[in-house]
């Protein structure tokens, strides 16, 4: 089956292209953008609407035979890329064909293919390869629903605009996947041998899921740099295509996120009922890897440490601090209740008295033997020193009652440990900065906000952004866009709905 691959057309249009004309139909030729298996494509002007195009177009052979074939799969390509309306798709404007060539006239492009953008070593961080592959994805997806499989995805087939848009080429080999016509071994492996999904490799019927093989074969080479399948010969490229996985992504770029890889084994599975059933699904597990903000950085785990043996000695330290203030707020309570029992009882203290304080032996003792206090203590629990005392004691001062005769200075100083050592109420909570936006877009919608694309709802529903003005477009391939002006406000909810 393998073998049948092989097989290629005799007939090779650009081969047979003469250097650039000057004019094809109505239109002004300029200059030759480039030649590929599927004919020659020159850069020209339509003057009757003034403006700028690309011209795709194959010489028409003598032999009748060949040029019916190139005629009837020319205009497949022209009526395939003609119904298509998308703005990840090359737009067609016109077809028709002279004495000597057919030709197609298409939206003029700025900017390199992705095969030759990769050909350059140029790289992506991981978040914006897995946002310009759901772009894509999108794009097939719309040809997919029209009934279209493009069957001949590869780097060179998806064009880069200067701005790092894809625009997906060259539905010229597209077939249709509901035709009546039954599906020939020979139509089927039309494609490059690199990207083409196992079926199709082995001339087995396909559908859209071949698509899906080729777009996680274009994810692989993006996020590593090199090519899935590749073999000295065709022979070898088919059968690694057929029965052999690639080498693992984590070998070749440890940054890549596991949810991107997940992607690509999953597009990539050899059986297609293992894979994406749609290019919709791939699509949408693409803009989720792309809304992630650790996407481009592989997840990591910290590794588990044990507490440093200062934490365990300050926790000891806190616990007495607390046994230690329970007994200081219990003393203090207790000492203007005895004082009013038996006011007669206190003598009248020698004015050096007035400062000497309570000595509260059992709780010193306890603090002194761990050492100092650390400073982290210092606002709930005061340790003071006292020369004639054999340890470290702990003073309490006691704020005299009305019935007690003791005159002493203010102690709003000393009272502030007492004071503190309550919890402080948790603070309030800023006022939030940012608003939220609802997302309600059926069937789906690309959603684009201030003129940058955040994703694609579903499955982005929820957006948070800056208080202020926004402009909402949604996009649905050829669909007249929605257009919305919002007003956001500070932790409030904005809905957004429309059905297209």
């Amino acid at each position: 089956m393998v073998s049948q691959a092989l097989a290629t057309q005799s007939y090779e249009p650009s081969a047979a292209m003469p250097s650039a004309p000057t004019h094809i139909g109505r239109f002004e030729v300029r200059s030759e953008i480039g030649r590929g298996s599927n004919g020659v494509v020159y850069a020209a002007f339509d003057p009757v609407l003034g403006r700028e195009l690309a011209i795709k177009a194959i010489p028409l052979a003598a032999d009748n035979l060949m040029r019916r074939r190139a005629e009837a799969s020319f205009l497949q390509e022209a009526k395939s890329a003609a119904s298509l309306n998308h703005p990840g798709i090359v737009t067609v404007f016109d077809a028709g064909k002279t004495e000597s060539v057919a030709y197609i006239a298409m939206e003029r492009l700025y900017g390199s293919d992705l095969h030759d953008w990769l050909a350059t070593r140029n790289r992506l961080a991981p978040k914006a390869i897995a946002s310009m592959m759901a772009r894509v994805a999108d794009a097939v997806h719309y040809a997919h629903r029209r009934g279209l499989v493009h069957r001949d995805l590869k780097p060179s087939n998806i064009f880069l605009t200067r701005d790092m848009k894809p625009k997906v080429l060259d539905f010229g080999v597209a077939l249709a996947q509901y035709s009546d016509t039954p599906l020939s071994s020979n139509r089927q492996l039309i494609g490059t041998p690199n990207y083409m999904s196992p079926e199709q490799a082995l001339g087995r019927a396909l559908d859209a899921r071949s698509d899906v093989f080729s777009m996680g074969s274009i994810l692989y080479e993006l996020l590593t740099g090199q090519r899935a399948f590749d073999g000295k010969q065709v022979e070898e490229t088919l059968t690694k295509v057929a029965s052999q996985p690639p080498t693992p992504i984590y070998q070749l770029n440890p940054e890549v996120p596991v949810e991107l890889i997940e992607i690509v084994h999953r597009a990539m599975a050899k059986d297609a009922a293992d894979r994406y059933q749609s290019a919709a699904e791939m699509r949408n597990d693409l803009v989720m890897a792309a809304a992630r903000e650790d996407s481009g950085q592989r997840p990591t785990l910290p590794p588990e440490t044990s507490a440093p043996a200062l934490n365990r000695r300050s926790a000891r330290l806190v616990v007495a601090a607390l046994a230690v203030s329970v007994s200081i707020v219990i003393l203090a309570l207790e000492q203007p209740r005895r004082a009013q029992v038996a006011p007669q009882a206190v003598p009248q203290p020698a004015p050096v008295a007035t400062s000497s304080p309570i000595v509260l032996a059992d709780a010193t003792s306890t603090l002194s033997s761990t050492g100092s206090s650390p400073s982290g203590l210092d606002s709930g629990v005061r340790v003071m020193g006292q020369a004639e005392a054999p340890v470290k004691p702990l003073f309490v001062p006691i704020s005299p009652t009305p019935s007690s005769p003791v005159k002493s200075r203010p102690r709003a100083a000393a009272s502030a440990p007492l004071a503190q050592a309550a919890p402080a109420p948790p603070a309030l909570p800023a006022p939030p900065a940012d608003g939220s936006v609802t997302l309600a877009i059926a069937p789906w919608g690309e959603i684009i906000v201030d003129g940058t694309s955040l994703g694609v709802s579903p499955p982005l529903t929820h957006l948070t952004l800056a208080a202020g003005a926004h402009t909402i477009e949604v996009h649905n391939g050829a669909a007249t866009p929605f257009l919305s002006r919002i007003d956001v406000r500070p932790g409030l909810a904005v809905e957004v709905q429309h059905r297209f």
